[in-house]
Order: structure tokens, then sequence, then C-alpha cells
């Protein structure tokens, strides 16, 4: 269980990386006709998923309907490299013994009415989503950046599977 831990820890010192590669005005741009988000927009987005993780460490209850559309993290990059370090912080300090706690999520399912189910799972599992779901909105603002020509790397925003897809390649 505790490579579920160093995974996500891999994955999100991903994501800090990037942040920090890229400037204020790439991080806040969303004038791309591509897409209606900025970078600081998405990141905002996933850490919604880990405060939510967070929270939890106290509650009964993963909500991830709670958002902080319009929070600081949004527009100002200083304070969403400082948000990144504390959660990084909070992900160290998980326990593999936290991995295996059962727990319930909350979460909206209907795009045509406003409906929350509660289902159970566990920890673990909620915080493997978070980091595929990190992967997913990195590989995103991976291409806002490259559509305002910015230069960035192909090893940002690479699900797992495919990970070992191109190395195995690389091998052959």
């Amino acid at each position: 269980m505790q490579k579920v831990i160093d995974s996500s820890i891999e994955i999100f010192d991903q994501l800090n990386d990037f942040i920090e590669s890229i400037n204020d005005s790439v991080y806040q741009d969303n004038s791309s006709n591509l897409f209606e988000s900025s970078i600081g927009q998405h990141l905002r987005h996933i850490l919604d998923i880990y405060h939510a993780l967070i929270r939890n460490m106290e509650d009964d209850v993963v909500d991830y309907d709670i958002r902080l559309r319009g929070s600081l993290v949004e527009t100002n990059r200083h304070s969403a490299l400082c948000t990144l370090n504390d959660i990084r912080a909070w992900l160290v300090a998980l326990s593999p013994e936290t991995i295996n706690r059962h727990v319930k999520i909350k979460t909206e399912i209907a795009i045509s009415e406003q409906h929350s189910s509660l289902l159970e799972t566990s920890f673990g599992r909620e915080l493997f989503f978070a980091s595929n779901h990190t992967i997913h909105h990195l590989a995103l603002m991976v291409t806002i950046a490259k559509v305002q020509g910015y230069s960035i790397g192909n090893h940002y925003g690479v699900a797992p599977a495919t990970a070992t897809y191109n190395r195995e390649q690389a091998q052959s």
C-alpha cells in the first residue's frame, strides 16, 4: 500500500514541477478558443479532489461536490505552489493503514439535474482516483501551455500504463 502513496507523491511532484516551469501569464491565460479553462482553473479543480480527501481525515464522507471555484489558486501561481507544497506534505504523512480505511464518497452523478449519490469505497481507491485525475488534467494543462507557444517536455501527464508501454517500446 505504500506504493499507492509513493506513486501519488511522484505524480504530485510532476504537477508541481510543471507549475513551477511556466510563468504567471501562461498560468492565467484562457484566451484560446480551444479551452474554456486556464491552467490555474484546472489546477484548482485538481486541488478540490485532494481537499476532499484531506477533509475526510476528520469526516466520514469524501465529499467531491465541494468546489472552491474562484479561489486565489486559479489566478495566483505563488498561492497555488504553496497549496501544492501543503498537500504534498499531507501525502508524505499518510500511512499505509490509512489507505485500507473504508470510506464513503458523495458525488454528483447527473448532468440534467442535481443528484448526488453516496458510494462505498476505500481511501486508497480514492487516492488512486485523485492521482489519475491529476494525470488527466496535467495532460490538458500541458496542451494549453503548448497552444500558447510554451515549450514543455512530453513526460508530463502520461498515464502509468502508457509510461510502461513507452518504456517497453524504447527497449525493443
